[in-house]
């Protein structure tokens, strides 16, 4: 009978032990965490711009650089901007399937598992959005990816039709006549007082700053300054915008769950044709869009070219760069991005701390000190540095630190961190 029990009690253990153990390291997609580590770059150079000059700043700053540096606005603005967060967002759906589908042959849960994934995810981009730096996306991706758990599973065929009805509701806003120039929303008032905060404020009145500063509270809407309409009017411009970015979000994760499911970043050899047209028509296409935001002023033309023309040539961008990969897949540089795409979490947030203290008040105090040129090549020498950084850590530890906080509060008990010798 005492054996029984024990019997009983070992196997209940190792039904425990099967449904709370994360899935293994092996049979990784490599090139995958390359994009990643790519994706990381092409944020910072973008982010970079927004941690000299303020979130605000970002579109304000145009009329004050100098020739030289307008040029290199212009470029980030094109490859970069509105491109690279959808990188990183459709790898985000892309992983989500990919854990999945291996939960399934393994007989694992996974609902359940992701669905805690996602609220941790929610605490760390809380944290990080009021406490470190306002241009925060993992709040997005948490609120997104709650939703998300519910389309894992679908076909491809039913992901990839909420994805395009999702992207003409997104752009559908872009076909309403914009009317005078003069209804175009101005945040320079509020850019001004963004910069005030952020570059003369003490790391308390920042904070507070981040968890009470609405800028539509200081954009002429028609109403007085103050007013209750006002103030009104403002809360549902600013929770619009959440909206709008998280569904964008949530449509990016369908994308990459849809590409998942088709394998077609799974066997690049055998899909490299397909790859190829993906890659010359999506980038073409794509950069075309967003060129129309440089060389005009047409606001319609600047929405298409942020909301639709950046999501496109990230969609080229991820084909393009695993055709890259497969070839030269030992390069030195290829390399270094997949260690930093392995560690993204700690070193996205790791951006963040750097460029707030070398930028803030509480810090260096550089703030819109340094200009365009400076701060893009210190964003690519801290890429450069989080290389061989993560190189050498992963040579050591299996996980990011982060990572490991994020995969142990997942799994509900702390994962083993330091490599066997």
């Amino acid at each position: 009978m005492q054996v029984n029990n024990a019997n009983k009690i070992s196997h209940q253990q190792d039904l425990q032990n099967k449904h709370l153990s994360p899935i293994g390291l092996g049979s990784r997609l490599n090139h995958i965490d390359s994009l990643r580590g790519f994706a990381l770059l092409g944020i910072l150079l973008v982010n970079m711009i927004a941690f000299q000059y303020g979130v605000a700043g970002i579109e304000t700053i145009k009329t004050e650089l100098s020739s030289f540096e307008r040029v290199i606005y212009d470029i980030i603005e094109w490859l970069f901007q509105g491109s690279f967060y959808p990188v990183f967002s459709i790898l985000f759906g892309f992983g989500a399937v990919i854990m999945w589908e291996r939960a399934e042959a393994t007989g694992r849960p996974f609902k359940r598992i992701f669905f805690r994934r996602t609220l941790i995810l929610l605490a760390i981009g809380y944290i990080h959005l009021h406490f470190i730096w306002d241009g925060d996306i993992l709040l997005t991706y948490a609120i997104a990816g709650l939703v998300f758990t519910f389309f894992i599973k679908r076909q491809a065929i039913t992901v990839l039709i909420w994805a395009l009805v999702l992207a003409f509701l997104i752009n559908a806003p872009g076909l309403i006549p914009a009317g005078d120039e003069g209804n175009e929303i101005n945040l320079s008032l509020y850019s001004e007082y963004e910069k005030a905060v952020l570059s003369d404020g003490s790391y308390a009145e920042i904070t507070a700053h981040r968890f009470t500063s609405n800028p539509y509270e200081k954009v002429d809407l028609g109403f007085e300054m103050g007013s209750l309409e006002h103030q009104f009017f403002a809360s549902f411009l600013s929770i619009l915008d959440t909206i709008m970015v998280t569904t964008q979000a949530f449509m990016l994760f369908l994308i990459g769950a849809f590409i998942a499911k088709k394998k077609w970043l799974h066997h690049l050899t055998e899909n490299r044709q397909l790859l190829k047209r993906i890659t010359l028509i999506f980038v073409l296409v794509g950069l075309t869009l967003k060129g129309s935001m440089i060389v005009t002023d047409n606001l319609m033309l600047d929405y298409f070219g942020y909301l639709l023309g950046g999501p496109l040539a990230a969609i080229g961008y991820i084909t393009g760069f695993s055709l890259l990969f497969a070839k030269y897949k030992s390069s030195t540089f290829i390399q270094g991005f997949n260690s930093i795409g392995r560690m993204a979490l700690t070193n996205y947030l790791t951006h963040s701390i750097v460029m707030t203290t070398i930028f803030y008040g509480y810090g260096l105090g550089l703030f819109g000190k340094l200009g365009i040129l400076v701060g893009t090549l210190m964003a690519i020498a801290l890429i450069v540095i989080q290389m061989f950084f993560s190189r050498w850590w992963l040579s050591r530890f299996r996980f990011g630190p982060m990572e490991w906080l994020w995969r142990s509060g997942t799994y509900l008990k702390f994962q083993p961190m330091r490599k066997k010798a």
